[in-house]
């Protein structure tokens, strides 16, 4: 029972952690279970079991190995959609989609891993309470997380307070990150309180106190920002901003081009009522275009699916991207890339952004020069190629002005340094325009949504997203959505309880707000200092270690 009790601790401490994202169970119920949030106060103490298992670890190597399990039970209950678009949408077995599952999840719990080994012997050598050093080096790995590898950030323990509005607000000084990190010295003050007890020592009142000081100064300094962010928000100028959620399951948006007309069906109706109504910017899903486009077309007036023009309406057409380049030895080869064409009413395009950050196995595969037999694992799959600058898209508004977007596509969206290299560009409006139906009915789509309502915390801006099958909506800078958002559609065949569906259109006005958060100004400087820290700290162990042995 020694062993098997801080194993088990540990286990259910990152199961625990993971309920404090948005959840949904499809045999519970096709929408999510927690839509207030109130799951994310989990957060302030999921981590308390597996501080106590490293407490009662005797080596860095079982440290590690607590860390990963906790690291496992996490991801695995936070991100077992993931398998679904390899199954339902990819055609591999069972088997294959859980072995890429599992390596997904053994790299995100690599980290909790990395932070549990090195905070145990930041304990073990200079004797050091977890709340002093744990915090630093638990962001440090979620900043590693961000970049390894291409990175995979999702599920940052930052996330779990988006839906807590006065504690989100702190993601403006220091992002995601920041939150990360308060929430883990919340949980070490907890443990440390938790020791005391149980030692029948006095509880540490002054740290209690001070922890508590400290999240009453982010609970006020952020409920004033909310304050003074919605007094500005109701008298700044604004656009008005619709988005068209198409409502195909993944199947049907995988045979778009064999429909063409169909597809049209549904996109065109909506934008065209949208302009009626006087929409400014009618924003299309991720890909949604039901042909391939070429990177140097000039208009969508003309073509197999050419589209109406609109009255006064821009367009943002999300289109995957077709042309024939010579591959080595002058062989022809075929380039995709997935992009957003900003057209005009008379549906001349006027300027084009290509996605940044591609999706691994799902948009390309890495290594696949050195290890072909990778291929295999996603065989339907057609490479695409990553844009280069992240560049901002213009038009002329109904006032005269200028009116500048930043197009972050699906998984841009997910690494915080994107939104700020778009920000610092000084756009009016960002927009994520997505594709969740490749994960059915389930967390994913909700807990994306998340993740971008604090991306527009961080950056200032107001967030158009418009989703084929997902959460499309219309988020405010202070991370709070429209009303109207669009709750998930048809995206799973086999549960979705209408096939039928039609598109959906959501309108609103999105206010344009224009100067730097602190975070947008500095990026993850905090963060980086934190990994500076980490680096010290564990040197510094090492060097005690090393004298202890010597004696």
């Amino acid at each position: 029972m020694t062993r098997i009790a801080p194993l088990l601790a540990a286990i259910g401490s990152g199961a625990a952690m993971a309920l404090s994202l948005p959840l949904v169970v499809p045999w519970l119920s096709l929408r999510e279970l927690d839509p207030a949030g109130w799951a994310g106060l989990l957060a302030w103490v999921a981590l308390v079991p597996l501080l106590w298992a490293l407490g009662q670890a005797r080596s860095t190597r079982a440290a590690a190995g607590l860390g990963f399990a906790a690291g496992l039970a996490c991801f695995y209950v936070a991100i077992h959609w993931v398998s679904h678009a390899m199954t339902a949408f990819g055609g591999l077995p069972g088997w294959v989609a859980f072995v890429g599952l599992s390596a997904l999840v053994a790299f995100m719990a690599a980290h909790w891993a990395l932070a549990a080994a090195a905070a145990f012997a930041v304990r073990r050598a200079l004797g050091w309470p977890c709340w002093v050093h744990l915090p630093f080096i638990w962001t440090a790995t979620e900043l590693l997380r961000n970049y390894l590898f291409t990175g995979y950030p999702w599920a940052n323990l930052g996330y779990t307070q988006v839906r807590a509005l006065p504690v989100a607000q702190l993601a403006a000084l220091g992002g995601v990150y920041a939150i990360a990190f308060l929430v883990v010295m919340v949980n070490g003050a907890l443990y440390e309180a938790l020791v005391a007890w149980r030692a029948g020592r006095p509880l540490p009142r002054r740290l209690l106190a001070g922890v508590g000081l400290l999240l009453a100064v982010v609970v006020a300094g952020g409920s004033w920002r909310l304050a003074v962010l919605r007094a500005e928000l109701a008298v700044a100028p604004g656009i008005e901003v619709a988005v068209v959620q198409v409502n195909l399951d993944q199947g049907a948006k995988n045979r778009a081009r064999d429909h063409v007309e169909a597809l049209l069906e549904r996109l065109v109706p909506p934008t065209l009522l949208a302009d009626a109504e006087g929409a400014e910017l009618v924003a299309w899903p991720e890909a949604a275009y039901p042909a391939y486009a070429r990177p140097s077309t000039r208009s969508f007036a003309t073509g197999r699916a050419a589209l109406p023009p609109l009255r006064q309406a821009h367009l943002l057409v999300g289109a995957a991207t077709l042309e024939e380049v010579r591959g080595p030895g002058g062989s022809p080869l075929f380039r995709v890339e997935n992009s957003t064409f900003l057209v005009g009413p008379d549906l001349a395009v006027k300027g084009r952004y290509v996605k940044h950050h591609l999706v691994p196995f799902g948009e390309y595969v890495p290594l696949a020069e050195l290890l072909p037999f990778l291929k295999q694992v996603v065989p339907g799959m057609a490479p695409s190629s990553p844009g280069g600058a992240l560049n901002l898209l213009e038009f002329t508004g109904r006032d005269g002005e200028q009116v500048r977007i930043g197009s972050m596509i699906c998984f841009d969206a997910i690494f915080p340094e994107i939104g700020v290299a778009l920000a610092r560009q000084d756009p009016d409006l960002l927009v994520n325009p997505t594709n969740d139906a490749w994960y059915g009915y389930s967390s994913g789509p909700y807990q994306f949504l998340d993740i971008v309502r604090l991306r527009a915390i961080e950056t200032g801006r107001s967030i158009a997203r418009p989703a084929y099958s997902g959460v499309s909506a219309l988020i405010l800078p202070t991370g709070e959505l429209l009303p109207g958002s669009l709750e998930v559609g048809p995206v799973d065949p086999e549960l979705a309880p209408t096939p039928q569906e039609p598109s959906r259109l959501l309108r609103g006005r999105l206010p344009r707000r224009h100067g730097l958060t602190p975070y947008a100004r500095i990026g993850d400087l905090f963060a980086v200092a934190c990994a500076v820290l980490s680096l010290a700290a564990l040197a510094a162990a090492w060097r005690a270690r090393r004298a202890a042995a010597s004696r």
